[in-house]
């Protein structure tokens, strides 16, 4: 089978590409494509959908030509022309127009085909009239949206503004700004106004907070589409009077060590005494000298290590049929304030904030609000700066979340966290946890901030003890496991000896 029966469904498809090449090829060869107009609307890569695959397509309406053929949205279509017609009928220039919809508004648009196919990291398999009809509805239709959240100061939401709200800001569901400038124009709304709206939009759903379009900063770049103009004003937010460095030379898989016990070691130990217990009673021994062996046991060995605070290795991934999420090595927040003193102190600098003080032992994150659809916007949010390769700057936002989902083990963890100021928001406990411990690793370069708490907290003394304990504990399990062996294979001769020559009350059994 050829690449392109492989790649197209059917003939007409190919020549139709043929057909769109041939016609383009010459017109955006004579553009030049700029950095501010770069590829910036990707399909999500499997190896990050496959963790959660749900958190990067529309569950509601699609936006845009990726999921507009998705027969299971195809029940908003209706909704979102009427919410496009309703904008395009307020405004005056077009009132009592509606039959040069095609040349007023889609002509326009198709002018810019070039720029507007160079925004998307896919090849887009329609013709320019299907195209610009799906950018000219949805798009009339965001605008609509973002229109009603900038008039509603007082932060009014109707309920399908919480279903939407997580769809406009998937990655894969972006409409370039070039076209919502060009329609803006059209509707007689400048662009500083538009920004405004996607400002005021990112505002009420970012889980960060934001810096204000009107620095300086924010200005420095060109807003792509509505989940860019939120990444720039999360990671733009804030000051700092040190720049950090970009990559560092270590690994922060190798810069941590976790006081841990593989729960294989204790369940090896606990069934070694079993058949030690189940051998003895073959013998026919007495319950007297077989109890001492039930209660060692029996101990909630578990329980114990977890109450001196030191950690079970539970998680076997030969018993998990499902992708493994893979997080950062550092201990818990948990670990860090009881065994290592550290403090935690919210900032308002945003990820420029983000520092440990050795000093202070504190360590300062930025304040994060959780809602609902907040994993969602991080996790897109994510995707966009890996696939944008802006996850190696300076500030970035990936490094952020891999390490608080570092951190965050479980609910006592998130608990501490709120009680400092750090998180916010309508999560309990155990959902900020189930949401930090499904987040993937994606930052391939090292952690500073995870390195320097790792080398803070390994020189801790309680620490140092744990760790001492671990090793100890580690070797006592088999010499204890042999000194009982030993004894019981005493206990069994002495025991056949006062059978066969009689010496019952060594064994407590005479009358």
């Amino acid at each position: 089978m050829s690449t392109l029966t492989k790649n197209f469904s059917s003939t007409f498809k190919e020549q139709r590409w043929v057909d769109q090449i041939s016609r383009k090829f010459i017109r955006e060869v004579a553009i030049s494509i700029s950095d501010e107009n770069p590829i910036c609307i990707f399909n999500v890569p499997k190896t990050i959908t496959v963790f959660k695959p749900k958190a990067y397509v529309p569950q509601v309406i699609a936006l845009g030509p990726y999921h507009h053929m998705d027969p299971l949205l195809y029940h908003m279509e209706r909704y979102k022309i009427s919410c496009a017609k309703w904008l395009f009928n307020q405004t005056r220039h077009f009132r009592h127009e509606n039959n040069k919809f095609q040349e007023l508004l889609i002509d326009k648009l198709k002018k810019l085909d070039p720029l507007v196919r160079g925004c998307y990291h896919n090849y887009l398999d329609f013709d320019d009239d299907t195209l610009f009809w799906i950018f000219a509805i949805d798009g009339l239709f965001l605008l609509n949206l973002l229109h009603e959240y900038f008039v509603d100061r007082e932060g009014k939401k109707l309920a399908r503004d919480a279903i939407l709200s997580r769809d406009l800001l998937l990655l894969e569901n972006q409409i370039p700004f070039v076209v919502l400038s060009e329609i803006s124009s059209q509707l007689n709304t400048d662009e500083i106004e538009l920004l405004h709206k996607m400002e005021h939009y990112c505002h009420e759903n970012s889980p960060l907070q934001l810096s204000s379009i009107s620095s300086d900063s924010c200005y420095e770049t060109s807003h792509l589409h509505l989940l860019d103009l939120m990444y720039h004003l999360i990671v733009n937010n804030g000051s700092s009077e040190t720049e950090r460095s970009s990559q560092y030379e270590y690994q922060i898989e190798s810069a941590s060590e976790e006081i841990r016990i593989d729960e294989e070691d204790i369940n090896s130990a606990r069934d070694n005494i079993g058949e030690i217990t189940d051998l003895a009673m073959n013998f026919g021994m007495g319950k007297k000298i077989l109890k001492p062996l039930q209660v060692i046991q029996d101990i909630p060995w578990d329980r114990l290590l977890t109450i001196l605070g030191i950690k079970l290795a539970i998680d076997d991934p030969k018993n998990y049929e499902g992708p493994l999420v893979k997080e950062i090595k550092i201990p818990s927040v948990s670990l860090l304030h009881y065994y290592a003193g550290i403090m935690f102190k919210s900032t308002n600098d945003g990820l420029r904030g983000l520092k440990f003080v050795e000093e202070e032992a504190v360590l300062y994150l930025p304040i994060i609000t959780l809602d609902v659809n907040s994993e969602v916007v991080l996790r897109n949010l994510v995707a966009y700066e890996t696939s944008m390769n802006y996850s190696c700057s300076s500030y970035s936002l990936s490094q952020f979340v891999d390490l608080i989902s570092g951190i965050i083990d479980d609910a006592e963890d998130a608990k501490l966290l709120k009680q400092n100021g750090i998180i916010k928001g309508d999560l309990t406990n155990d959902q900020i946890a189930d949401l930090f411990n499904g987040m993937n690793k994606v930052n391939h370069y090292g952690n500073k901030t995870a390195m320097m708490i790792n080398e803070y907290y390994k020189k801790r003394p309680v620490v140092k003890t744990f760790k001492f304990m671990k090793k100890k504990l580690l070797s006592l399990w088999k010499v204890v496991t042999q000194l009982l062996t030993v004894l019981v294979l005493l206990l069994l001769i002495l025991y056949s000896f006062c059978e066969f020559y009689g010496c019952s009350r060594l064994l407590g059994d005479g009358n």
